[in-house]
């Protein structure tokens, strides 16, 4: 990244200043956010919304998937909200708002946000967590992305973004409701250009090297691809990935990212990128959806099977 890059990036590395742009830019875009600045401030705040799903993120932190949920009825996690204290010394915090997230990357060309490429990310709930396993992109050029490019048009305006790389995080939903949860300026990372290059579009960097010639050279129908990430709810050695047969036998399976064999020894997922990833690719949407949605339920499942390390032996 440039140093006028990073510079625009650390900007925007506070989440409370994030959501002030976005709020000023267009209200609708942003949530009902709070700052929250210790623990007896943060009990209060969730003592007041026992009923609701809360969404707690570190109030600065370069992290992906650092959100923690503190579900209805659940106790708090102890644990993982210490964590996020000891990261920056302040909590943001608001209502869960049910919907798609989405990764949303673009560029801005003389001020003017261009999109380049959008996904809908799929997850699964653990715990406190909610664990991202794959990402989908939308159809190039597909009245959903437009859309998506006409909202966020008046935030990259507002905090006076003029060139670049810009990457959102959004909430959708089919009522039209887009809530932004974050945003940088700076590139998608990985996986995400990788993507991009197997489906023949050009990523921000593309973009931002030829212009405007880039985006018109785009395939019209680049067909639809996804990473899938499969969760490890324990450590240990692994001793089988359970039916992966079936999972390569998939009509939109194309290949292992990585996988580990049997004697690796795997640690339990605590965050993004799980214990092993495929990749499925297709030019059908509903044929990728539907195996996305397998791999989701044998995910749910568990898919690795595992025993105990042997201990070492005590000395003396």
């Amino acid at each position: 990244m440039s140093e006028a890059g990073t510079v625009a990036a650390n900007r925007w590395a506070s989440k409370s200043r994030q959501h002030e742009a976005v709020a000023a830019a267009d209200p609708e875009l942003a949530f009902d956010l709070r700052v929250l600045t210790g623990p007896a401030e943060l009990a209060a705040h969730l003592a007041a919304r026992r009923d609701r799903t809360v969404v707690l993120r570190p109030e600065v932190s370069d992290d992906t998937g650092s959100a923690v949920l503190v579900r209805p009825g659940a106790a708090p996690p102890e644990t993982e909200i210490r964590r996020l204290w000891d990261r920056c010394g302040r909590i943001v915090a608001h209502d869960h708002v049910p919907g798609t997230p989405c990764f949303v990357n673009g560029v801005v060309l003389d001020g003017v946000l261009h999109l380049t490429d959008v996904w809908r990310c799929f997850s699964l709930e653990e715990g406190p967590r909610s664990l991202l396993t794959s990402v989908v992109n939308l159809a190039p050029g597909s009245p959903r992305q437009r859309e998506l490019a006409r909202r966020l048009s008046p935030v990259v305006k507002g905090v006076g973004l003029t060139s670049g790389p810009v990457t959102f995080e959004v909430v959708t939903d089919a009522g039209g409701t887009v809530k932004v949860v974050k945003f940088a300026a700076r590139a998608a990372g990985h996986p995400l250009p990788h993507l991009c290059s197997l489906l023949g579009l050009p990523d921000q960097a593309a973009v931002l090297a030829d212009g405007s010639r880039a985006l018109a050279a785009r395939p019209g129908e680049p067909g639809f691809v996804a990473d899938y990430a499969f969760i490890a709810r324990e450590g240990g050695r692994l001793v089988r990935f359970e039916r992966l047969d079936e999972i390569r036998a998939l009509r939109s399976y194309a290949g292992d990212i990585f996988l580990p064999t049997p004697g690796e020894t795997i640690a339990p997922t605590t965050g993004e990128g799980g214990a092993g990833a495929i990749l499925l690719r297709h030019q059908d949407e509903d044929i990728l959806l539907a195996d996305v949605e397998f791999c989701q339920k044998r995910n749910r499942e568990g898919v690795f099977s595992v025993t105990a390390d042997a201990l070492p032996p005590l000395t003396r």
